[in-house]
């Protein structure tokens, strides 16, 4: 089988998170990375004319959620049980939501920081509370590690890097939930050597 994933050459965002989960699943894979110029050369050609993409003998997949629910589903990181698996759906697209609501096109510097405590002291929290709710810990599903471990571990790494100004890591200190997904996630012998051989 022939599998890769094309995505802009940063880890972080969508494309760590589908590169995390092909590596957690044990599948070999073209890390195809890209920069500006060959993005814009690109962008016509995928599917909604953005990355991820997933390639795998022919077939191209977009859209981020859906090729980690294929990579979760046909390699037992996604639950079987319906239910299960759209709690896990739903997770994962709060964080597309979070991805989208965060604060800072085209704001001034002090537009950007009043607006992004608010965020921090509002929907943020409101967020990370109903997220920590749902992990039964250390993973969402307790034990098992699943894809949506992984999206939720690259997006609060963002976070707790400090990529977000005004936004301070600190913030997820009151939820000791999350603190231990993340823990566990970056703890995990694929995701560690994975960061271990970037």
């Amino acid at each position: 089988m022939s599998t890769s994933l094309t995505y802009f050459d940063f880890d972080g965002s969508r494309g760590l998170e589908c590169r995390l989960a092909l590596t957690v699943a044990g599948v070999p894979f073209e890390d195809r990375r890209l920069n500006r110029a060959q993005w814009m050369a690109l962008k016509p050609t995928v599917p909604f004319g953005a990355l991820p993409v997933l390639e795998e003998d022919g077939r191209v997949l977009a859209q981020s959620n859906a090729i980690l629910r294929y990579v979760g589903a046909t390699h037992g990181l996604h639950p079987s049980d319906p239910w299960t698996a759209a709690r896990h759906d739903a997770l994962m697209q709060s964080v597309e939501d979070l991805r989208h609501k965060v604060p800072g096109t085209g704001l001034s510097d002090e537009d950007k920081k009043t607006q992004r405590e608010e965020f921090a002291a509002g929907w943020l929290t409101r967020w990370a509370t109903s997220v920590s709710e749902q992990i039964a810990g250390p993973f969402v599903e307790g034990d098992a590690l699943n894809v949506v471990d992984l999206k939720l571990y690259t997006i609060l790494r963002a976070y707790l890097a400090g990529g977000y100004d005004h936004i301070p890591a600190s913030l997820f200190d009151a939820f000791p939930a999350i603190g231990a997904l993340y823990a566990a996630v970056g703890a995990h012998p694929a995701v560690k050597a994975y960061f271990d051989g970037r």
